[in-house]
């Protein structure tokens, strides 16, 4: 029972842990890739910026062209990236410069950054940002 118990927090653990977007591409498939963000809120001060890190994870075999692309919840909190494009062979990181407004409403929102593939399924993963006072 001790055991069935650890092993249960163990993989809660390890789930919480992962902020990945369901497979885009061919689901299933070494022909899929996922989109990888922060696994916790960033935090940021009104009227300032931070950069948050992601990255395309490429099955072995997937080989289309993705654009990523980001919509806000809140046009206080803006989110840009500095790469859209990446192309088979691309370095598979992406920044994406997270800027709140002065007057942005405190608390959490949410940037959602899609990807879409040539061909396939389109994915995307939320990115939390939580607005604190300066």
């Amino acid at each position: 029972m001790r055991y069935a118990l650890s092993t249960a927090a163990l993989a809660a653990v390890l789930l919480a842990g992962c902020n990945k977007s369901p497979e885009g591409g061919t689901p299933g498939t070494s022909s899929s890739f996922k989109i990888a963000g922060p696994t916790t809120s960033t935090t940021i001060k009104q009227d300032n910026a931070e950069s948050v890190k992601l990255s395309l994870d490429r099955g072995k075999d997937f080989k289309q062209n993705v654009k990523l692309g980001v919509t806000s919840s809140s046009d206080k909190v803006k989110g840009e990236l500095n790469k859209a494009d990446f192309k088979p062979g691309d370095p598979a990181d992406a920044v994406l410069k997270v800027s709140v407004a002065k007057d942005a409403p405190l608390g959490e929102h949410v940037l959602k950054v899609t990807g879409t593939p040539e061909g396939g399924t389109a994915t995307s993963v939320d990115v939390k940002v939580k607005v604190e006072a300066p």
